[in-house]
């Protein structure tokens, strides 16, 4: 009976022709995005370094004069000078195109000295000029894995290889919850709306919530895939693949690791995976008090929205913080971890949310109907009366 369900729903979501439409649209924003993405200017390595460089002119023109006097003004104007010469030395290895090895190792010396200059206050430096940490660990990160697996510095950024992550970034968060939303927004109304027809299939609700979750977790995932797979190959006809290998930040307890790009992007599907399903299971658990998929939607949207709007509001909201998985991209680049100050915030934490709150709408939604189930067969009592006529 279970079989002839999942082929009756299966049936009944192909012929969805909502969903169908939701589907193709969010393929096509993947090949479409790129014409955008295309156009952009984005800063080649070489202008990078040539923009440090200039601004050391301005750093030596501010640096002041009566601190170069003392020892520890000594050392910083020594310092400063280093750091100009490590990127006179990269922007050198650039020009030449053949000793790579050269730009690594005056990156890394430069974020040595950097650090060394954040040690003493950076003092004598105009805040303008002064190089966040997060940014030297980021620039470490990045220069150790090239070092490491002896990949080109300067790649093309319109290849599929490097399309593709900023496509599932634009495209998490906001997007896709409603994407999803609407997908999966109204799975309980045709059973509510029809159930001399849902009394041929004798099974239990929990069957049904986990058939209705898991075809449409289905579709959603095939709609993801395809348009991934269509955006690559169309974004690859007009430039190239790519190499899959290049590295991409994450962020991961408190520090920056340098992953490759197809492990980041497997990351950002399962994290996108999961967290449709908790929509979804969220959906369902929503149809049950609202029996409307407009209501379902915005309700979970605003709940989506909390952690947010509370905290730009000043509010702790240290209990919402979980729901910031929902914008993994977010959590990924370690945006979440400088928003809340919690550097465990990163993407095992991510993850972990994501299945307990998983679980958690999945005994929800158990205990919820069996609740109702022993309300509706519980055993009346009947209580005699003094004179026995009762």
């Amino acid at each position: 009976m279970i079989w002839k369900y999942i082929q009756f729903e299966g049936k009944l979501l192909l012929r969805n022709k909502l969903n169908w439409l939701l589907g193709v649209a969010f393929i096509l924003f993947f090949p479409l995005y790129f014409i955008q993405y295309s156009d952009s200017d984005v800063e080649s390595l070489r202008d990078k370094k040539s923009a440090e460089s200039l601004e050391y002119n301005t750093i030596f023109n501010f640096f002041p004069e009566e601190m170069r006097d003392t020892p520890e003004g000594q050392e910083i104007y020594n310092n400063l000078t280093e750091q100009s010469s490590m990127i006179s030395k990269q922007r050198f290895s650039l020009w030449k195109k053949a000793d790579y090895e050269e730009y690594i190792e005056g990156g890394l010396r430069l974020n040595e000295l950097r650090l060394r200059l954040h040690e003493l206050g950076n003092k004598g430096v105009h805040p303008e000029f002064v190089v966040p940490k997060e940014e030297i660990m980021k620039e470490d990160a990045l220069l150790r894995y090239y070092q490491k697996n002896q990949l080109p510095l300067e790649a093309d950024p319109f290849t599929t290889s490097n399309y593709l992550p900023v496509a599932l970034e634009k495209v998490n968060g906001l997007l896709f919850v409603l994407f999803v939303l609407f997908m999966g927004g109204n799975m309980l109304l045709h059973d509510q709306q029809k159930r001399t027809v849902m009394g041929i299939f004798p099974i239990s609700f929990m069957q049904r919530v986990f058939v209705k979750t898991g075809l449409h977790f289905v579709q959603v995932l095939v709609f993801l895939l395809a348009g991934l797979l269509i955006g690559g190959w169309v974004v690859a006809a007009q430039t190239a693949w790519g190499d899959f290998k290049s590295p991409l930040l994450l962020f991961q307890n408190g520090d920056y690791v340098a992953v490759s790009t197809s492990r980041y992007i497997l990351y950002m599907v399962v994290a996108m995976a999961l967290l449709a399903l908790l929509l979804l299971f969220a959906s369902i658990l929503v149809n049950v008090i609202t029996k409307n998929m407009y209501a379902t939607v915005l309700l979970i949207l605003v709940v989506f929205l909390a952690p947010m709007l509370l905290h730009f509001a000043g509010i702790n909201a240290s209990l919402l913080q979980p729901l910031s998985v929902m914008d993994i991209s977010q959590v990924l680049t370690g945006d979440v971890a400088t928003q809340y100050g919690k550097d465990t915030m990163d993407y095992k934490w991510a993850l972990i949310w994501l299945c307990v709150l998983n679980m958690a709408l999945i005994a929800v939604l158990f205990g919820g109907n069996r609740v109702v189930y022993m309300k509706k067969h519980a055993t009346p009592t009947y209580q005699v009366g003094k004179g026995g006529n009762n």
